[in-house]
């Protein structure tokens, strides 16, 4: 069930990548939902992911610094 929920997590946040209230809005959600083994797994994707995206970069270490995805 739980791999259910972070492999959804994952496909959200590549459907909303284009607008960063709801990006930030997923990430709080995933925050909440997933396990702290997920949480990390979801921060190495978003790194592996954003890589070649800036904007999400800059929109995901402003939601890193507030700490709120780190278990």
């Amino acid at each position: 069930m739980g791999r259910m929920i972070y492999d959804y997590t994952k496909s959200s946040i590549v459907r909303v990548c284009h607008d960063k209230d709801l990006f930030v809005k997923e990430l709080v959600r995933a925050s909440k939902t997933l396990l702290p083994h997920e949480k990390e797994n979801l921060i190495n994707w978003l790194y592996y992911f954003t890589a070649d995206k800036p904007e999400l970069q800059k929109w995901l270490w402003e939601f890193l610094d507030k700490n709120i995805l780190v278990s």
